[in-house]
């Protein structure tokens, strides 16, 4: 159970990280001095208001890619940040590597989405 806000419940702890069978993520909340416990829905990270995973578009990966492509924006998008800061310090890598993007975008946001199929 998450806090609404910050004057209803006052967190105790919080443990976070990777252990060997996924994420491990414990929240530890205590009750604010006269406040009744209510329950409280929440949604994965990178999730819609409707749930759903947020999917990476073809469209706005080009968009991307031809306004901020020189500068890693498309890298950003698909999950890509290593690359995306490389591409960042050296103009997409010199303009060679902008240019053989617009050639492996669509398999870059295929690839993005699996990824985030796979975290959900």
């Amino acid at each position: 159970m998450q806090p609404q806000s910050p004057a209803q419940l006052m967190q105790d702890s919080v443990i976070g990280g990777n252990h060997h069978t996924g994420n491990v993520v414990h929240n530890h909340y205590h009750l604010a001095q006269g406040q009744q416990p209510h329950e409280v829905q929440t949604q994965p990270e990178g999730c819609g208001s409707s749930g759903q995973i947020e999917k990476r578009e073809l469209t706005e990966a080009y968009l991307l890619w031809f306004f901020l492509g020189l500068l890693g924006g498309h890298r950003f998008y698909v999950g890509d940040i290593g690359l995306g800061v490389v591409y960042l310090f050296t103009l997409g890598i010199f303009g060679i590597g902008w240019m053989a993007d617009a050639f492996l975008l669509p398999n870059l946001v295929q690839s993005a989405n699996k990824k985030l199929a796979l975290k959900h």
